[in-house]
């Protein structure tokens, strides 16, 4: 297992072939980091054969279309490497943008990390 260091505040662990980031407590995601973000999570994923990034967005208190947007591209770009992102654990009112947006049919969205297949 590792851990990788940015001044994006996310924590990141690696293991067994997934990628794993988290959000600290009451992270909003909106145009004001929406290319740090971006450009942090295609770090992740560069480099490797099948990526599987998964994404934590229990800390995230709010999110914007611009972040939405690039969670979509970031799925393209993953899954045109063969590989997977998983979004899960979202809090209710992310849950519910996804929802509205109907981004919960198009992205792999769990409610809960157990429920995610391997």
């Amino acid at each position: 297992m590792s851990s990788h260091q940015s001044d994006f505040p996310l924590q990141v662990v690696e293991e067994e072939g997934r990628v794993t980031v988290c959000f600290p407590a009451n992270t909003k995601l909106s145009e004001a980091n929406a290319e740090e973000f971006s450009r942090e999570l295609l770090a992740l994923t560069e480099q490797r054969e099948r990526p599987h990034l998964l994404v934590d967005l229990g800390g995230v208190s709010m999110l914007t279309s611009v972040i939405l947007a690039k969670f979509i591209a970031l799925n393209g770009r993953v899954r045109a490497a063969g590989g997977r992102l998983t979004l899960f654990n979202p809090t209710p009112v992310v849950q519910q943008v996804f929802k509205v947006t109907r981004l919960d049919t198009i992205l792999e969205l769990h409610p809960f990390a157990h429920q995610i297949p391997a």
